[in-house]
């Protein structure tokens, strides 16, 4: 994870507005650099010597995240920036309205790859509504009028900037492309991507989250069974992300095991995960990360840490039961070494 994309995830900054200031930052950093941006736009015959590049200008209704003018002073592009966030009742035929049709001018949306057919689709719905003439020239981009439209994904604007910055020598402006780019997977991980029939239909998905759910109990049973843990006064607790059971660890510590699915969609692995809360004092968790046989693969986070519970595949069910109790179980040996008794 990028500092930028670390900063946003800790709640400091809105993520577009902060991809739009730091885009025209880059943009402004270097000729060579916002050149190579206007480069993209050649195929669509939008050519010319960027000038003036500035971030949230307001035109009539229109406010787009970036205005780039040419060395006459003249709007030649408006920059819409998006990762999740819906489309403006203004975008895109307002502002289209303020572009010029002379000389050609183009609005250009930089939107995460999985969500451009949508926007796309969107896009074409709004200018049918509007009764704007909609002439295709590619997947990407259209002729409305005297104006073109086009959509792009983070991807591919970044890495021609990156091509730009490399060529050129440009290092410090390198590092600020991939601080952009960071921030550009951290949404890409985190976003709703648009759904697909077969997903909301899929049955095989639905059965076999019902069957993960089922090991929960099962696993729980056995450690029971063998004096590693107890449910003595502790229940099953569930949440919006999670499915799981609080249980003792050798009548002393109490853990949670269970789905947890923000855990598994960050780090993958598996999907059931045994989450040990840590000390006042934070220790806990410092004492386990030089502990070879705990520290592999653990999620550590400021409130204690997840371990990950491998499932066996392709074996049957009892041995994937019998392999994640026995994980466990030698996990806990080792915590008894290194937790005081009380």
């Amino acid at each position: 994870m990028s500092v930028l994309a670390y900063v946003i995830d800790r709640g400091a900054l809105a993520a577009e507005p902060a991809a739009t200031q730091a885009l025209a930052y880059i943009l402004n950093s270097n000729p060579d650099i916002a050149k190579a941006f206007v480069g993209i736009l050649g195929e669509a015959g939008i050519e010319f010597e960027p000038a003036r590049i500035e971030a949230e200008q307001e035109h009539g209704e229109a406010r787009p995240d970036l205005t780039i003018e040419d060395s006459d002073g003249h709007m030649r592009i408006f920059v819409e920036n998006k990762f999740w966030a819906g489309l403006t009742p203004a975008q895109p035929v307002s502002y289209l309205d303020n572009l010029p049709e002379d000389p050609p001018s183009a609005l250009l949306f930089i939107v995460p790859e999985k969500r451009a057919a949508t926007v796309w689709n969107e896009l074409r719905a709004r200018c049918s509504d509007a009764r704007l003439e909609w002439v295709d020239r590619s997947d990407s981009r259209v002729r409305i009028g005297g104006k073109t439209m086009l959509i792009a994904s983070w991807s591919y604007i970044l890495e021609r900037l990156l091509d730009a910055a490399n060529f050129g020598g440009h290092d410090n402006i390198r590092c600020d492309i991939l601080q952009l780019r960071g921030l550009a997977i951290r949404e890409d991980m985190q976003a709703f991507l648009p759904l697909r029939a077969d997903e909301v239909t899929d049955q095989e998905a639905a059965r076999r989250m019902m069957n993960y759910s089922g090991l929960i109990e099962e696993i729980t049973g056995k450690l029971n069974l063998i004096g590693v843990t107890d449910v003595d006064g502790l229940r099953p607790t569930h949440g919006y992300y999670t499915a799981g059971r609080y249980l003792r660890l050798h009548g002393n510590l109490v853990t949670w095991i269970g789905i947890d699915l923000r855990v598994w969609h960050k780090a993958g692995i598996t999907p059931l995960w045994w989450w040990l809360q840590d000390d006042a004092s934070g220790s806990l968790t410092e004492r386990l990360k030089t502990n070879p046989e705990i520290s592999k693969d653990v999620e550590f986070n400021s409130g204690g840490l997840n371990i990950p519970i491998r499932l066996k595949t392709g074996v049957e069910r009892e041995r994937i039961i019998e392999d994640a109790v026995a994980q466990i179980k030698r996990v806990a040996d080792h915590l008894l070494e290194v937790i005081p008794d009380n």
